[in-house]
């Protein structure tokens, strides 16, 4: 769909004279005067673009914070409507001199969009949409529409930016993640002429076997993010030509995951995971990666605070930092006990839930569950940890230790797990006054590993 556009050049001498007036006007504030020497323009050159955006901008500037004590704009604009039916390049104009006093009005610019599509003035349709967004710019259905319109016309690059004004409003949006996707994809594309420059062609590229494998043995952990980005694109067409392909949208949640761009790889994995019908695969990495999402906002929310403790922002970051933590841990809770319900018998699902739970302060509810999970070897020694903490933070001291020297004599050698077991052991040991065994553990870790932690300050201070 192409349009043919008017530009300055292709003015008459009098109406570029006019135009020009018009525009210095814009430029000294005299707005009320540029928009009454465009309006003629318009009406003789409809198809003027940079006349149509001047002649919006001088109105947006002229009614600035100006209130209309009596707003009959709509009505106006109803009594177009057989008009715009009837002649869409005419009706065009009379909605003009409507926007030249309400620059933002939806009706207004709702009517002029579906004319100028009428018309097959795509860029003016265009045009009209953008009106709208900045009238209404937290307006979902509308942004929603106007993305659409942008990846019908092969504009994607404003697609992009109206999805992620989306998800700046709403960051759930599911629709608009696999909409950014698909719309980078076009721009790769658009970039490489992989689909003969007619903007839509996707399942052409489907047919071009050597490029898909070419683009397939980009799928491994040393691709660049160049390649990666290209595989994307070949993937972002797979998916347009068919949505409901588990595969297609598990591997570009994949892609996404290794980009570090966790809000789309969770979109991604969230529909293949209601495509699957219940994959535990797929489960599992909706909630790794929406456990990582979590913790990059409470990332984002401690650099707020820690930028300047004192400042007004500080303090609301500090609120939604405490609530960030309660919701989350709720969230943790409830989805890893919803997971034991389904799979009783999976220890994995009874290790998260009891550290889940103990994370909520609930450490009497954590007991049982960590006491089944320890009965895995895989897991066990991860489980006797947890208890242990478990044990302390109930005052349970002796059972903690119990749990902590038999986790201890069960690991051969020396490694991270063993250090963590130590660590709390000789601070649970310490509580209870047991000062030589409290050293005893710590100095273990003080022989193989000088940095770990606070260790050698403490085991240095005893003597």
């Amino acid at each position: 769909m192409s349009e043919v556009v008017t530009t300055t050049a292709d003015l008459s001498p009098a109406h570029r004279g006019l135009f020009d007036k018009a525009a210095a006007s814009v430029k000294m504030q005299n707005a009320s005067y540029a928009v009454q020497l465009l309006l003629p323009i318009i009406k003789d050159v409809p198809t003027f673009l940079e006349g149509r955006k001047t002649l919006r901008t001088a109105a947006a500037l002229a009614h600035s914070g100006k209130k209309k004590l009596l707003d009959t704009s709509s009505l106006s604009v109803m009594k177009l409507k057989t008009k715009a039916e009837k002649d869409p390049v005419g009706v065009l104009y009379d909605l003009e001199e409507i926007l030249a006093t309400d620059p933002f009005n939806t009706a207004a610019n709702q009517m002029m969009f579906d004319a100028a599509v009428a018309a097959k003035m795509p860029q003016t349709a265009a045009f009209a949409l953008e009106m709208m967004i900045k009238g209404a710019p937290t307006n979902l259905k509308i942004m929603h529409k106007a993305a659409e319109y942008f990846m019908q016309i092969n504009d994607p690059e404003k697609a992009i930016a109206v999805f992620n004004n989306i998800l700046k409003v709403d960051n759930s949006d599911g629709e608009a993640r696999r909409g950014v996707t698909n719309a980078n994809a076009r721009l790769s594309m658009n970039k490489q002429k992989w689909d003969g420059g007619d903007g839509g062609n996707f399942r052409d590229l489907l047919k071009n076997k050597d490029k898909a494998k070419q683009l397939e043995d980009l799928n491994r952990i040393g691709a660049t993010k160049e390649q990666m980005m290209e595989q994307l694109a070949y993937l972002g067409a797979e998916y347009e030509a068919d949505p409901n392909n588990v595969d297609t949208s598990r591997r570009i949640g994949e892609l996404y995951e290794r980009l570090d761009d966790y809000a789309s790889a969770l979109s991604y994995y969230q529909w293949a995971y209601q495509l699957s019908n219940g994959d535990a695969s797929l489960e599992t990495k909706v909630h790794k990666i929406s456990d990582r999402l979590d913790e990059a906002n409470l990332a984002h929310l401690q650099s707020v605070i820690d930028a300047d403790p004192t400042a007004d922002t500080a303090e609301a970051a500090r609120e939604q930092l405490k609530e960030l933590h309660q919701r989350r841990i709720e969230k943790l809770v409830a989805s890893s006990r919803e997971r034991v319900e389904r799979n009783p018998t999976d220890p994995q699902l009874r290790y998260d839930l009891g550290t889940n739970l103990f994370n909520a302060g609930h450490p009497t509810e954590a007991i049982p569950e960590l006491q089944r999970a320890k009965n895995n070897p895989a897991i066990r020694t991860k489980a006797m940890l947890a208890l242990a903490r478990c044990y302390e933070a109930k005052n349970m001291l002796d059972l903690g230790v119990r749990q902590l020297q038999e986790a201890a004599s069960e690991i051969p050698t020396l490694d991270a797990i063993k250090k963590e077991v130590l660590y709390v052991l000789g601070n649970i040991l310490e509580k209870m006054g047991r000062k030589d065994e409290f050293l005893e553990a710590f100095k273990q870790i003080y022989e193989v590993d000088y940095g770990y932690k606070d260790v050698a300050a403490r085991v240095e201070g005893s003597y």
